[in-house]
């Protein structure tokens, strides 16, 4: 997702610097107009605010706190931004490191996947403080102009999780009901249309084909439920949920060492 982000942004006129481990990543954003760093440290060192979307939070903190990572090249009053799904608290945990070098801290998670980043209509979660939510807000916008503002730091983490959970939700009934109407002889293709102009319609069902791209569906369910727990809240469709994306993942040929 990180690849046509940054040419969006490049797009609107921002310098866009780029790094990750796959040097193919590097080539494709730097064939959009990026150039390249060694390091997430020779990122920061070129830019006022730095993104920074790892798939899991094991490598959003290696990202920002390696010894050639993010905050060893941050300036004092710089913007990171974290863009993957975390939970509240791993933000809040990574806020207080930006915040002990004295740079600015935002967690944005973004939904409407892949797609939404390569045609620029991203929706963002955000959660930070509102004048530094409002610096960033002008390299956001080529990436999608919905930018929701929640509330502090984690808040945005918090929308994230609550989306996901409901996506999943919707993602697991859709394929039980697919598959009964297929046993009692009603093809997909022809339900589906039917099901999206009804009450029965969802935003996983309206983008069906793209639904064998699920490979977070499990982690967010880990996130809700810890969620819960500091909540002290029973969520048992939450956890019945977490069990019932393990099929759909593996029947999408997702990776089994994804589901941490």
């Amino acid at each position: 997702m990180g690849r046509p982000m940054s040419g969006h942004m490049v797009n609107a006129g921002f310098e866009v610097t780029v790094h990750d481990p796959s040097g193919e990543a590097v080539e494709g954003a730097v064939a959009l107009g990026c150039s390249a760093a060694g390091s997430g440290r020779e990122v920061a060192e070129r830019s006022d605010i730095t993104y920074v979307m790892p798939g899991f939070f094991d490598e959003v903190e290696s990202a920002l706190m390696a010894d050639d990572g993010v905050l060893a090249g941050a300036s004092a009053s710089d913007v990171v931004v974290v863009a993957s799904t975390v939970t509240p608290e791993q933000a809040k945990a990574l806020a207080a490191e930006c915040s002990a070098r004295d740079v600015h801290f935002v967690d944005a998670s973004v939904c409407q996947g892949e797609r939404g980043a390569e045609e620029a209509y991203l929706v963002w979660l955000v959660g930070g403080d509102a004048d530094v939510v409002e610096r960033v807000r002008p390299s956001m916008t080529p990436c999608g102009a919905d930018i929701f503002h929640l509330g502090p730091i984690g808040a945005g983490m918090v929308g994230k999780a609550l989306n996901n959970m409901l996506l999943w939700a919707a993602l697991a009934a859709d394929h039980e009901a697919l598959r009964l109407g297929e046993l009692h002889g009603v093809n997909s293709d022809a339900l589906i249309p039917a099901l999206l102009r009804s009450s029965g319609t969802n935003w996983p069902l309206a983008h069906w084909a793209d639904m064998h791209r699920i490979p977070w569906a499990h982690k967010d369910m880990q996130i809700v439920l810890e969620m819960g727990d500091r909540a002290g809240l029973t969520l048992p469709l939450a956890g019945l949920l977490r069990e019932q994306v393990k099929p759909l993942m593996a029947a999408a040929g997702i990776d089994s060492s994804l589901i941490r």
